[in-house]
């Protein structure tokens, strides 16, 4: 279970007196989270009605990284975009405290989640197209935050891990780390700005056929955009039971999203390595909270403790990285 702070009544009455969003009718943990406290909330106003909002406590996360993800919250709803943009309270700020940790109130967006079997070729065009929009306006920002997982910390993971992982998987991660590092470096002319870097299937909502929610923006920051592109595809376009892309639902989401930005000639030559790189950073971080304790590894990122009582296999994504690389001619942009 993923509610890590627990709250009595009088507490989120107390919370909801910040804002004018009425009166607490009830509220429910959500279970489905890893490293955040989130609550369902249902309030009645007089004159706007019943309401529903989705209460967020941040475990780990340091209060001075969320305003950029409020900041690019807002100017992706401005933008038009399903985005949950938080609620300013009373004193017209967004972000709160409770029991010392900061917190915000979202509101609850329609729509369901999608079981990755489950998705069609139209859902994987639809979240090419959406993804695309983020990129767009996320580009026209005025402000930044750094990848806290990008290459970096990537590359003193891979260090770190080589003295604790299998022969064959240390063997991996420095040939990989090898040739991506060889390509990616600070002259490499690929298209940067702010991107959501976990657009998976469980942070999409869709209602009456059309995405009615992007949520989880809480690993956004500036990158490659290219490399946003990938995280997408490596979980929406897999064949069913499988680690292989489907062909359909990959051409679908990508010529939807470069159908509102088109790739340029440096994306395309380096799609293959990037789907690689992409396989890499998702492989490191769940060895490093499935096999070992954050605060040995990874005393660069602020995890709370509470993290490790949710993990997954780090075995999808390593296996996927050696599918993508013994693929890589087969990986192809539009």
């Amino acid at each position: 279970m993923s509610v890590y702070t627990q709250l009595t009544e009088q507490e989120f009455r107390d919370f909801l007196s910040l804002y004018d969003e009425g009166e607490l009718v009830n509220w429910q943990g959500i279970e489905a989270g890893i490293e955040n406290t989130n609550y369902f909330v249902n309030t009645r106003h007089p004159a706007k009605g019943d309401q529903q909002f989705v209460l967020t406590i941040f475990e780990y996360l340091p209060k001075e990284k969320l305003p950029f993800f409020i900041r690019f919250m807002e100017l992706l709803a401005k933008s038009g975009l399903p985005v949950p943009a938080p609620v300013h309270g009373r004193d017209d700020l967004s972000l709160k405290e409770l029991k010392g940790k900061p917190c915000m109130l979202q509101p609850r967006l329609d729509g369901n989640h999608i079981e990755a079997d489950d998705l069609t070729v139209e859902q994987c065009r639809l979240i090419g197209d959406s993804l695309a929009r983020v990129h767009v306006a996320g580009q026209k920002a005025s402000f930044t935050q750094d990848n806290f997982r990008g290459m970096d910390w990537i590359g003193m993971q891979v260090s770190r891990l080589s003295t604790l992982l299998p022969e064959d998987e240390r063997k991996l991660q420095a040939e990989q780390w090898q040739a991506i590092t060889a390509e990616f470096n600070d002259e490499t002319d690929l298209p940067r700005g702010l991107i959501h870097a976990d657009l998976f299937v469980d942070n999409v909502l869709f209602h009456k056929g059309k995405v009615s929610g992007i949520i989880d923006f809480f690993q956004s920051c500036e990158d490659w955009l290219l490399y946003d592109v990938a995280v997408t595809v490596n979980d929406w376009c897999l064949k069913s039971g499988s680690l292989e892309l489907a062909p359909q639902r990959t051409e679908a989401l990508l010529q939807a999203y470069a159908a509102v930005r088109p790739f340029t000639d440096e994306e395309h030559r380096l799609w293959p390595l990037i789907h690689r790189l992409a396989c890499l950073r998702f492989w490191i971080s769940r060895a490093i909270t499935y096999t070992y304790p954050d605060h040995v590894l990874d005393s660069s990122d602020p995890h709370d403790d509470s993290v490790l009582r949710h993990f997954k296999d780090p075995a999808k994504f390593r296996d996927m990285l050696r599918l993508r690389t013994a693929n890589s001619s087969s990986l192809v942009l539009p």
